[in-house]
């Protein structure tokens, strides 16, 4: 393989991403949230979720995309809490209320042993990516990866819909 093509289509790359990105901003440090304060027994349990924003397949980070975790549809959404990505493109981790993940050892139940939420990734100069139904499970760490594409790369500059729900059959 040519180095230079492979040099030349980095360098594209790079002056592409650092002209949507601000050269000097500095990402701030973000403290988890809070606990949720609930009363209700099926939802004493704690998940976690991280997102991690990327562009190009992947290849870079995407610094201070706003990253929004809510329930219901995106037009009308509850909107659980927000957070804007750090120079390595993750955000907190937001800690969110699960059902009790015991609801898992028993089979049969009508009710999934896991949360679903949705999130919603912005940023300049990419189209926003809307991911739908992830799972959270109490005590775990889910990590949502978002891809964003340039919105110069589309037409419609629609949002971009991805399904992550499927039945985990635990």
């Amino acid at each position: 393989m040519n180095k230079d093509i492979f040099e030349k289509y980095k360098n594209e790359m790079l002056r592409m991403y650092n002209s949507v990105h601000k050269a000097n901003s500095l990402p701030t440090v973000a403290e988890p949230t809070p606990p949720p304060q609930s009363n209700d027994p099926q939802n004493a349990q704690i998940g976690k979720l991280l997102g991690v924003v990327t562009s190009f397949n992947s290849l870079y980070p995407v610094q201070n995309a706003k990253v929004t975790v809510f329930k219901g549809e995106f037009e009308n959404m509850e909107i659980i809490d927000s957070d804007k990505t750090d120079q390595s493109g993750k955000t907190k981790l937001f800690l969110l209320p699960t059902p009790d993940k015991d609801l898992s050892m028993m089979p049969d139940l009508a009710e999934t042993p896991y949360a679903v939420y949705n999130m919603a990734v912005e940023s300049d100069g990419f189209l926003t990516n809307i991911h739908l139904n992830i799972p959270v499970f109490s005590g775990i760490t889910s990590i949502q990866r978002s891809n964003l594409i340039l919105d110069q790369d589309q037409t419609d500059n629609e949002p971009q819909i991805f399904d992550e729900g499927q039945k985990y059959n635990l």
